[in-house]
């Protein structure tokens, strides 16, 4: 099998650490939840991502980004989710109590993959430059979806964790207004970016 694993964990190490929707939806609920009540959080995003590595891997992808027409439904779709999203980490940063039920569960985790620009972004460009060569396709497919989010993993426990960390250390009303404007603003930020 042809497989350039050294690059490839490279890319995924840099693009799964970096800030997007689901490291910043997993740095509030570490904050607003703790560590261990946002694992379910973290699975769907998890599993989402690696049906559209799937996806992506079998070509699917690129159908949809060479319809224009359903990259812009990508686009409104994926902004307005963001837009949602960014109201919702603003929200949880600041009113969120111990033990109060999560906004956003698995399902909307999962769901939400779909939709985030920088996930397909991830999923398509990883695969055009290090989808594995052999003579099977699903074997190809499952190496690059299962090494790309065996990486991401731990990305994700570092963001959730860094947002447990800062609920032990900024622990008051004024620290949770700070983080929840923080998050809403680079929420608006990446989805100005997705439209420039």
């Amino acid at each position: 099998m042809n497989f350039n694993i050294i690059g490839y964990l490279l890319y995924a190490s840099l693009m799964s650490i970096t800030p997007g929707p689901n490291n910043l939806m997993l740095l509030s609920y570490g904050k607003a939840y703790g560590f261990n009540d946002s694992k379910n959080v973290m699975l769907g995003i998890f599993l989402g991502f690696f049906i559209m590595l799937c996806l992506a891997g079998y070509g699917i992808a690129n159908i949809i980004t060479a319809n224009p027409a359903a990259g812009l439904i990508l686009k409104i779709v994926g902004s307005l989710w963001m837009l949602y999203l960014a109201f919702v980490l603003r929200k949880i940063s600041i009113e969120t109590k111990p033990g109060e039920s999560a906004a956003i569960g698995f399902g909307k985790a999962f769901f939400m993959q779909f939709v985030n620009l920088k996930a397909w972004v991830m999923a398509i460009s990883g695969a055009s430059a290090f989808l594995p060569q052999s003579n099977n396709i699903h074997l190809n497919v499952f190496v690059y979806a299962i090494s790309f989010g065996l990486v991401g993993f731990p990305c994700m426990l570092v963001w959730l964790k860094m947002g447990d960390l800062i609920a032990k250390m900024f622990n008051s009303v004024k620290a949770g207004r700070v983080l929840g404007c923080t998050m809403f603003i680079l929420m608006i930020i990446s989805i100005i970016t997705i439209w420039v």
